[in-house]
């Protein structure tokens, strides 16, 4: 007599969910996009990318997913509110805007980073942490009411950012709470931080009040975080316009010049730009 014997063998495909870019269009002229930063959000997982068009949006926001919020440049995509604060931070990632606020602090921070972003004319504090492990890395945070960056509680990790002018210290520490703000290569007073290697206290030297590129003799051209470069190749600058993703245009990343035959030669060009 002959068996027949059906084996069966399972194998275990990984499934691969594809990452999603969600727009937000305050005006809802492009088809499929939010016209809030929080719908897109909200309609967001782990891993997605919510971008945002240029306007100015009212509205306070939460981020607590893993994902990528990104502006299109602190000239054009603003984020403001009249309530205290303009965001509530807790995970994901955060970059390309302004956030300010009429109302108290332009981001409480309990987690994530903020990263080339410009925090500007906030009633109260432009960063604030009192719980969480968070960074802020080439941020400039300037004419708010109070400080800079101010840590209640939590781990707050600051490198190449420009806090001046602001009404009280650029940088500072609660002397009577726990928390801990590891402050380097960055340009504004502080006050009771770890850390300070490469901090200085000097004008920016902007090229006008609203304008947050640097000028040519600048403190801090070629002074910040020695580790991340700009994408130049050259040491990343402190504040907006620096690090690896400063949204500048575009580097040229290679160049190819081709004689012509009848004389004079033709240059291609390749270039790589953040927005």
């Amino acid at each position: 007599m002959k068996y027949v014997y059906l084996l069966i063998i399972c194998l275990a495909v990984p499934i691969t969910v594809l990452a999603t870019t969600r727009y937000v269009n305050k005006h809802g002229s492009i088809p499929g996009s939010f016209t809030t930063i929080q719908a897109a959000i909200d309609a967001s997982v782990d891993g997605d990318t919510v971008k945002v068009l240029p306007e100015t949006y009212y509205e306070q926001i939460t981020l607590d997913k893993n994902l990528l919020l990104m502006g299109s440049g602190y000239e054009t995509t603003i984020l403001t509110s009249y309530v205290d604060p303009t965001v509530r931070m807790s995970n994901g990632n955060l970059k390309w805007l302004t956030i300010s606020s009429f109302a108290g602090n332009g981001i409480t921070l309990k987690g994530g980073i903020v990263k080339n972003c410009v925090i500007n004319s906030c009633t109260q504090k432009g960063v604030y942490s009192d719980s969480g492990t968070g960074f802020v890395i080439n941020c400039v945070l300037v004419n708010n009411g109070s400080h800079g960056i101010f840590v209640e509680g939590g781990v707050l990790n600051v490198t190449n950012c420009i806090a001046r002018p602001n009404g009280a210290c650029g940088f500072e520490k609660n002397y009577n709470t726990s928390g801990q703000l590891n402050l380097s290569y960055s340009n504004g007073n502080s006050c009771n931080t770890s850390g300070n290697q490469g901090v200085i206290d000097e004008d920016p030297q902007f090229q006008t009040s609203t304008d947050f590129h640097l000028v040519e003799q600048s403190p801090c051209v070629d002074t910040g975080n020695p580790t991340l470069n700009d994408p130049d190749g050259s040491r990343s600058d402190i504040g907006y316009f620096g690090g690896p993703d400063t949204p500048i245009y575009p580097v040229v990343t290679s160049l190819k010049i081709i004689p012509l035959p009848g004389g004079g030669v033709r240059i291609e060009a390749v270039g790589v730009a953040n927005y």
